[in-house]
């Protein structure tokens, strides 16, 4: 097992990320009164959104249309095109977005076909039969339209792909021209945090290939399981735009983690909070208390782990249903697995036993 860090790659998945901060300030706003977010690295950041929201909001309209504004979709039109025409081995976000107008309307309609069909079926290897159907897909208008239509994703966005797939061209053209305006703005923000970036990237890839599995659960805690990481080339990218998120791509030929910048830091926050057992407890109970996250996690416990049929099951938005999974991930009520080659949630068991037999202590009832 083997990790390494990509610094150019790095840069250029935070610039295509970079217009997603108008829709992060809002979010992160409602959080910082919460003790996890009262530390000093967590206000900087937030105030580097603020004014990063400041000076691209006149571009907020051509933002809308190509990314989404609600955080735990998957659908942006620079995901669904990535997936497929990666960022690796170009040197600069200038040479990928040259790459990027190259594109002509098959193989631009081909990477939305093929990442939305991948992301249907939680496939998380490249698959050469899916890009056939991508093939066969996007040249049929008709059945491309009907795909779109069943997506989980409100009804302005799928139409906007509707415009998209008509003319994918002359979108392609008029996202690198949004993409070029707010170049400016990426590299003031971009520009306080790169060092830090490349110095972090190399000390988390010498640490983990030092460490290796065990080390990733250490620094995660194990709020991560190390079977998400692949047995050979694990590729690291670290992110000073999603500073507190973690991302890991299986989709197309390429495969990486998005490690935040201060991911690690926010790890071991959570873990100092959490090292109060009566607090984990009780938000435990409080998360186990909402009645649409307790049938999520009575439905991931039976198997299903994909948002869209929980969504479906439950008759409620998958944009509900990741928010809910957001928590039961945030108080380790489930945890990301992998199993046969495949990305989903688990019910972490050993955990909720933990907190019944601490309750039962607590309220002194006896185990018999």
């Amino acid at each position: 097992m083997m990790f390494r860090f990509y610094p150019a790659e790095s840069r250029i998945y935070d610039f295509l990320k970079f217009p997603r901060l108008v829709f992060l300030r809002e979010r992160y706003e409602k959080s910082k009164e919460e003790d996890d977010f009262k530390v000093p690295f967590f206000a900087d950041y937030l105030d580097h959104i603020n004014r990063v929201d400041m000076r691209l909001n006149p571009y907020i309209k051509d933002i809308e249309l190509f990314y989404m504004k609600n955080f735990f979709e998957d659908y942006d039109f620079i995901d669904l095109i990535s997936n497929v025409n990666s960022i690796f081995g170009y040197n600069s976000e200038d040479q990928y977005l040259d790459m990027l107008l190259k594109l002509n309307e098959r193989e631009i309609n081909r990477s939305i076909a093929y990442s939305i069909i991948s992301g249907n079926e939680n496939n998380h290897q490249y698959s050469e039969e899916i890009m056939i159907r991508a093939e066969t897909l996007s040249s049929n208008k008709s059945e491309f339209i009907s795909l779109i239509k069943d997506l989980p994703v409100e009804a302005s966005s799928k139409w906007t792909m509707f415009l998209i797939i008509e003319e994918p061209v002359k979108y392609m053209k008029m996202y690198v021209d949004l993409m070029l305006k707010i170049q400016p703005v990426f590299n003031e923000f971009y520009g306080l945090y790169e060092e830090e970036v490349n110095r972090y990237g190399q000390y988390l890839s010498e640490f983990l290939n030092k460490n290796g599995s065990k080390g990733f659960e250490e620094i995660t805690y194990s709020t991560l399981d190390s079977k998400v990481l692949n047995n050979d080339e694990n590729r690291i990218l670290i992110s000073a735009i999603m500073q507190f998120a973690v991302s890991i791509s299986g989709i197309g030929q390429h495969n990486y983690i998005a490690w935040g910048l201060r991911l690690e830091e926010a790890f071991r926050r959570m873990k100092e909070i959490n090292e109060n057992k009566t607090n984990e407890r009780v938000m435990i109970f409080k998360n186990l208390g909402d009645r649409t996250r307790y049938d999520v996690l009575k439905l991931i416990a039976s198997g299903v782990t994909s948002t869209k049929e929980i969504a479906e099951a439950l008759g409620v938005s998958s944009a509900t249903i990741s928010y809910h999974i957001n928590n039961l991930l945030q108080s380790k009520i489930i945890k990301i697995d992998r199993k046969d080659n495949r990305y989903g949630y688990v019910v972490d068991h050993k955990l909720l036993e933990e907190i019944i037999n601490g309750l039962k202590e607590d309220l002194r009832i006896s185990r018999n």
